[in-house]
């Protein structure tokens, strides 16, 4: 006796089903495999992001320096500080209203920025853009790029002597 089921006006008989079964069970085995590196690899990945930290030491006012524990940015994020960046130097040395709309649009979005890389939660977009100065908030963004871009921090004698 063969069964047979219709399948978008297709007739599947029984050991076509059977054979379809065996190919799925067959990749699943494999595939889970892959699947659960994949996951593993993303998941060490993301752990990775988040536990490197940076110390971020800034001048909140001309004689006092603060120190805020960030997330180093992603890429995603140190295009968008850099875009700013260079947007607002074209922007800055023009009066015009339009640049000056265009300035305001920018300097928005650091406050942002900030609250988004800063670990400290009460450090949030509100607190960044009313309860500090607009130059506390820049030499944080500078000092924060400035920090992600320095490294280990090791010197090569230093790294040589591990090896």
């Amino acid at each position: 006796m063969i069964l047979i089921v219709e399948n978008q006006n297709k007739k599947v008989g029984k050991e076509d089903l059977k054979k379809l079964k065996e190919d799925i069970k067959g990749k699943k085995s494999s595939d889970k495999k892959e699947i659960i590196q994949q996951i593993a690899t993303r998941s060490r990945l993301e752990r990775d992001y988040n536990e490197d930290l940076i110390e971020v030491v800034f001048y909140s006012s001309p004689e006092t320096k603060r120190k805020v524990l960030a997330k180093r940015p992603t890429q995603k994020q140190m295009i968008t500080i850099m875009k700013l960046s260079a947007e607002a130097s074209m922007y800055e040395a023009k009066l015009d209203p339009q640049s000056i709309s265009k300035m305001t649009d920018i300097y928005e979005k650091l406050n942002q920025l900030a609250a988004e890389l800063t670990i400290d939660e009460k450090l949030d977009e509100v607190f960044w853009s009313e309860k500090v100065s607009f130059s506390t908030l820049q030499n944080f963004i500078m000092e924060l790029i400035q920090a992600t871009q320095k490294g280990s921090g090791l010197t090569s004698d230093e790294m040589d002597s591990f090896r």
